[in-house]
């Protein structure tokens, strides 16, 4: 497989299409305009990608209040390409940002079948399950590719603390 290539967002080397397949691929993953919704939330994203195709994408957003906090949010990988390490290495990128985070949060999205795709990524990365979470998507995924317009999927929420 030729390399691929991971960006930090924004740069010069992504270009509309490459916004537009970003958008495609997240909506086709959870939700039908949820990609948009993110935009207006996010510090910093990631694209990965291969010969010219988005097949990775992965954003966070940073809160400063008594202490910092982050947040991983969306991530999404091309079915293609699933297994082949693109999400740990979004992951990684997303983790050297938040880096001076004093905590840093992230919700794993568990289907209707009990699949979730992101967990055992943040574990391997040392998150830790905090809680669950039946009302986290209901009113900010509409159009859920499961359960129509308001998501009753459940969220596993997980935490990492920074250890000094």
């Amino acid at each position: 497989m030729s390399e691929i290539i991971y960006i930090a967002l924004p740069s010069p080397l992504i270009n509309m299409g490459h916004i537009y397949q970003a958008a495609k691929l997240v909506d086709d993953a959870f939700a039908a305009g949820y990609f948009k919704n993110l935009l207006n939330e996010i510090n910093c994203a990631w694209v990965a990608l291969h010969n010219d195709k988005v097949i990775g994408w992965a954003a966070v957003t940073t809160e400063n209040t008594n202490i910092k906090k982050g947040v991983l949010r969306c991530i999404a990988v091309h079915p293609e390409y699933r297994g082949c390490g693109i999400g740990r290495n979004l992951t990684k990128k997303r983790l050297k940002y938040l880096n001076d985070c004093d905590i840093i949060m992230s919700y794993a999205w568990v289907r209707p079948d009990g699949t979730c795709m992101s967990c055992r990524n943040l574990e391997n990365f040392g998150f830790k399950l905090l809680l669950l979470d039946s009302d986290y998507y209901k009113n900010t995924r509409n159009n859920c590719k499961y359960c129509g317009s308001k998501c009753q999927c459940l969220a596993r929420v997980y935490v990492k603390m920074r250890i000094e």
